[in-house]
């Protein structure tokens, strides 16, 4: 065959090919594969612990052993008939006597809810300025954080130990939705795998000391960072008959976090800080002894179930419209979408009493958190390290201070993990302040000699007048702080 032919055979299949294509085309194929295409899409199925859909919600409880779930239209059916797959239900958030108080058509007025769980929280924790309310408005959020889009992790922070995070901890686990105990080293896999068995808030205290191990943090907050938005998944792959079958994990429950240092930008983007101090001696708390407490919280628990269950379509509602002018001075989208389901459940809980205090109150605290937001978000290294260095010299002139001393104190201060020697120095160089030695006995000590009126004028060139730094604190003032104590 010569080359001409050759392009012509060419020539003759592609218009073969162009007018098979058309005539497919015109006849069209849709009706081979209607019973495919035509009808709703199957939905997911449902989670047992804590759904919504079709306005309603479902909170799962297991019954005579026997997982079931009890709905928004004051019903009961089993996990069975309602399509949901038990992984490991608990008992669920109802006592018995709570179920019936719902099933009998007992209403819980949400204002008055959340006040008293307010009270309670501040029974045992000292936080002015509205952030139990936050606290308050969280907690009640938990029994319905299916409802939204995203829910906030809560993340609390404080520049030392003994300053009321792990009294937080402990208090939200006694309230909270199926709440965990709170851990200090969990696992990759009971961080995803815990979700889908009762959906329950999970508590992780002291995890600044997870950061020295980069392999496994990085695992971890690989599932933090999407484990905020609802449907959110990681894949895993597990051995079945010799093969490797990936299964899909949901990730989305909430979180409260609890570390002294600070943790990676992109999970505290995700959360509602709290910045705790050690409280005035001057303030006196109750005891807090959760033994004592087992009844009041359980009862705590019902009433939080049965607002939820109540509430559930018209908090949707209210949150679906999108609609929060006081949330207008937030220009950090993220920070309103974290913010959308605490103000959309104070809004109809503030319906009912025809008020809104609650929600005023919500919205001044989210611009308070807000403010201290954009602070830390716009810190320059060079302005976090000259904090730790006014810190290191405190009232004093001059100081000595030995390299390991100064690099212990960024680590605990800013979170700077992989801090060396050398990348010390090379981060100080730039601001005239260079390693020296001195003599302490027969020892030779390396480190840095702190002046503080170079230190000053040093503040003064790189920190603006409306630096957090110009109060000595890290964006947030004196009265927009939490205290607490332990």
């Amino acid at each position: 065959m010569s080359e001409v032919e050759f392009f012509a055979q060419m020539k003759r299949f592609e218009a073969a090919k162009v007018k098979a294509e058309q005539g497919s085309t015109r006849e069209g194929r849709s009706s081979e594969y209607a019973h495919l295409l035509d009808g709703p899409e199957l939905p997911a199925p449902p989670r047992l612990p804590q759904d919504f859909r079709d306005g309603q919600l479902s909170l799962g409880v297991r019954l005579k052993g026997e997982p079931h779930v009890i709905l928004s239209d004051r019903t009961i059916v089993t996990a069975e008939k309602f399509g949901a797959t038990d992984y490991g239900l608990g008992s669920g958030p109802l006592s018995q006597e709570g179920i019936k108080q719902f099933l009998d058509g007992e209403r819980v007025n949400g204002a008055e809810l959340i006040t008293r769980l307010e009270a309670f929280v501040t029974r045992y924790l000292s936080l002015p300025h509205d952030a139990g309310l936050l606290v308050a408005v969280w907690i009640v959020g938990t029994y319905l954080y299916q409802v939204f889009e995203y829910f906030p992790y809560l993340v609390l922070r404080s520049p030392e130990k003994r300053c009321g995070k792990t009294r937080l901890l402990d208090v939200i686990s006694l309230l909270a939705f199926n709440a965990h105990q709170p851990t200090a080293s969990p696992t990759e896999a009971q961080i995803f795998r815990e979700p889908r068995e009762d959906g329950g808030v999970q508590l992780y205290d002291e995890l600044e000391g997870m950061t020295h191990d980069r392999e496994r943090w990085s695992a971890i907050t690989s599932v933090f960072n999407v484990g905020f938005h609802r449907g959110a998944v990681v894949s895993r792959y597990k051995k079945s008959g010799g093969n490797q079958v990936k299964e899909r994990f949901e990730t989305y429950v909430p979180r409260v976090i609890a570390s002294i240092s600070s943790l990676d930008a992109t999970l505290e983007d995700r959360a509602l800080m709290l910045f705790l101090q050690r409280k005035s001696p001057t303030v006196r708390l109750e005891r807090f002894s959760p033994r004592h407490l087992a009844r009041v919280a359980q009862a705590y628990r019902d009433a939080c179930a049965g607002f939820a269950l109540g509430c559930a379509a018209t908090i949707e509602a209210c949150y679906r419209q999108g609609e929060f002018p006081g949330l207008a001075s937030l220009d950090d989208d993220r920070a309103v979408n974290l913010w959308e389901p605490l103000i959309a459940i104070a809004s109809v809980a503030d319906a009912e009493g025809r008020d809104s205090s609650l929600t005023d109150r919500l919205i001044g605290l989210a611009e308070r958190i807000g403010k201290d937001r954009a602070a830390l978000a716009s810190e320059e290294p060079i302005t976090a390290m000259l904090e730790v260095l006014r810190e290191c010299l405190g009232d004093s002139e001059e100081i000595r201070l030995p390299t390991l001393d100064l690099i212990g104190k960024v680590k605990e201060r800013l979170g700077w993990e992989s801090l060396s020697p050398k990348s010390l120095s090379t981060r100080l160089q730039p601001l005239g302040l260079r390693p020296s030695h001195w003599r302490e006995g027969k020892k030779t000590v390396r480190g840095y000699e702190l002046n503080k009126k170079i230190v000053d004028e040093l503040v003064s060139r790189y920190v603006s007048c409306t630096d957090p730094l110009g109060s000595g604190t890290r964006g947030t003032s004196d009265t927009d702080r939490v205290t607490a104590s332990d």
